[in-house]
């Protein structure tokens, strides 16, 4: 290749590399904008019919400028920060001990295996019993849908670390602490993240579960009074707020796995 090639084919490259980024946010905004399309055309301006997204929109800009929505707002995401947070503290240690551990993995496994088969929403009625509607049942309920998926994908992911670099470690010198830190966790890295972004969606859907079966001072009592009114554009508007929400703890979720990738590629 002669030198006056080189910056055409290295232009070549750019545009290429340009158009396969490019690709992806071009669907994901088409798809997007047909299924607002349809969502416009099927819904109607007024009545009690399915409310058209322009109409959801302009209820859901009035219910962000009071007080009270995002007081309700703030009232659930306690349940689902404080629960998702012990669902994590629980099962990463767990995760580790299974990965590390037969016995324990024999010991645990099943009581997971059932959480994972068995809808939670069947536990709701001893948990309503237990702890009432109050805050502590709410966060009972997201650590319940969360912490099975975590504890699972984590386990799965420290037990298939390359037994070569745990042996290579050893060989060095290395303490059970260091070979869990610099060879286990990175290598376990994946699986974690995994467990952890599906245990965030099941999360969410344990935060409107727990919302509409143990209604408190959050968005479930708003849902409530609006269906009581037979108001669907103020529900749908809701909804649409907690599917905005989901949106973005996966993408911050999505972020923070990239990050830990290249930690666990340095290590690994």
């Amino acid at each position: 290749m002669s030198a006056a090639t080189l910056p055409s084919a290295v232009t070549e490259r750019r545009s290429t590399r340009i158009r396969s980024q490019a690709r992806p946010v071009i669907l994901r905004v088409v798809s997007l904008a047909a299924l607002l399309t349809t969502w416009q055309l099927a819904g109607t301006e007024t009545g009690l019919g399915f409310p058209s997204f322009t109409r959801t929109l302009s209820t859901l800009g009035d219910l962000v400028t009071t007080p009270a929505f995002w007081t309700a707002v703030w009232g659930t995401n306690q349940a689902l920060l404080l629960g998702f947070a012990l669902a994590l503290a629980v099962a990463v240690p767990l995760a580790i001990a299974m990965g590390r551990s037969r016995l324990v993995t024999l010991t645990v496994r099943p009581y997971l295996s059932v959480l994972i088969a068995v809808p939670v929403i069947a536990f709701l009625p001893v948990i309503q019993i237990v702890f009432g509607l109050s805050l502590a049942a709410r966060v009972i309920v997201v650590f319940l849908f969360a912490f099975a998926y975590i504890a699972v994908n984590g386990a799965v992911g420290v037990r298939s670390t390359d037994p070569s670099l745990v042996e290579m470690a050893r060989s060095f010198g290395a303490s059970r602490l260091a070979v869990l830190r610099e060879v286990v966790l990175p290598a376990a890295v994946p699986a974690f993240m995994t467990g952890i972004r599906v245990g965030l969606g099941q999360a969410l859907i344990g935060m409107v579960v727990a919302e509409l079966a143990l209604v408190g001072a959050g968005i479930g009592s708003l849902i409530t009074d609006a269906q009581g009114r037979f108001d669907v554009t103020t529900v749908l508007a809701i909804t649409l707020v907690i599917v905005i929400e989901g949106i973005l703890l996966l993408t911050m979720v999505g972020a923070v796995e990239r990050r830990l990738s290249s930690w666990n590629g340095a290590r690994t």
